[in-house]
């Protein structure tokens, strides 16, 4: 019978034990290298979620590559199998799905915040767009790249773990922020969180993430820049 390739999350929270993978590793330690300036964010990141030793945050970076994207650019779309978690250095972007009559903003994500889109561990499709709202800076590491270092380094297992557990708050944040009951409240809260949206985010967008009409929030805009 043909062996079945161990799920990221059983492998996470699952009691069982699963083969080593071989992955052709000297058993020489890794030599001390300086961090390229593009990773040094990535490894202030990583420090606070869990503490790692230079030669594990180096096991793991080797695997992060550098993306680029345009302003407005849909970096996974709601078919798409998410294959990549993301880290973004640079720039802005946002979740959304399509509703009845436009599209719902659900999450905002700005520098020095990681990128797990749904689905990526059950690698079944996304269903939601991810979308650049400037131009983005990000660097990105593979699904088979993260389960095969989780697999090997519990060190690493426990920073993907740590992830998911900030995936978990962020999107509640949304939820939080939509049981104020006033809108003018909400809206202050929204900014007060992340300054940046009221500056760089078009009404239309932000007006769908707070689930307010475009009018109701140009209202809500002038009468708190009176205050």
């Amino acid at each position: 019978m043909k062996e079945q390739t161990p799920y990221f999350g059983d492998m996470m929270y699952s009691p069982a034990t699963f083969s080593r993978i071989d992955l052709q590793l000297t058993e020489q330690p890794l030599p001390k290298t300086k961090i390229l300036m593009i990773y040094t964010a990535l490894r202030r990141k990583i420090g606070s979620l869990c503490p790692v030793s230079d030669e594990v945050f180096h096991s793991l970076n080797r695997d992060f590559n550098p993306l680029t994207l345009s302003m407005n650019q849909i970096l996974i779309s709601a078919e798409q199998l998410p294959d990549r978690i993301f880290f973004i250095q640079k720039g802005l972007l946002r979740g959304y799905y399509m509703g009845e009559k436009e599209p719902v903003t659900t999450w905002f994500a700005g520098p020095d915040q990681f990128i797990i889109p749904n689905n990526f561990f059950s690698q079944e499709p996304c269903n939601e767009y991810i979308q650049s709202l400037e131009d983005c800076s990000l660097l990105s590491i593979s699904h088979h790249s993260c389960l095969k270092m989780s697999l090997e380094s519990n060190d690493i297992a426990k920073i993907f773990y740590k992830l998911l557990e900030e995936k978990q708050l962020l999107s509640d944040a949304r939820e939080r922020m939509l049981r104020i009951p006033n809108a003018e409240k909400r809206y202050l809260s929204m900014t007060k969180l992340m300054p940046v949206l009221h500056r760089n985010v078009k009404d239309d967008t932000l007006a769908s993430y707070m689930n307010v009409t475009r009018r109701h929030l140009e209202r809500i805009k002038i009468k708190t820049s009176r205050k």
